[in-house]
């Protein structure tokens, strides 16, 4: 599985820090959206939205957000309880506000916060 993230965004690179050391049998490979744009792969993405949420790229299905995080919490050995937990029916109807809330909050949560502005949204 493919994780992109902003390579010009603080908060980005420390979320992708923070899962790295939970990804103890390396199932999630990170890149940038610069290296990704450089290297011509496709689906293309605005930085913008990966600003704004997650995306998995997991051969031709593309995760965003809530359904981003759920599948790589499963992919983690600490998480992957919880994560199926996110599986059942309807979880995504408190899922999705949940993350989009915690989202938003972000640099409270990540205790970081983003000095020359890539970050903002």
């Amino acid at each position: 599985m493919l994780a992109l993230y902003d390579g010009n965004c603080a908060l980005c690179k420390a979320s992708k820090e923070k899962s790295n050391k939970l990804d103890w049998l390396g199932r999630i490979q990170w890149i940038s959206l610069q290296e990704y744009e450089k290297k011509g792969l496709q689906p293309s993405f605005r930085a913008i939205d990966l600003r704004r949420e997650l995306h998995l790229i997991e051969g031709v299905k593309v995760y965003k957000g809530f359904f981003a995080a759920r599948k790589m919490l499963l992919q983690f050995p600490l998480t992957i309880l919880p994560a199926l937990l996110l599986y059942i029916p309807f979880a995504s109807l408190i899922g999705i506000p949940i993350y989009n809330w915690i989202a938003r909050n972000r640099y409270k949560w990540m205790g970081t916060t983003c000095e020359d502005g890539s970050c903002s949204l």
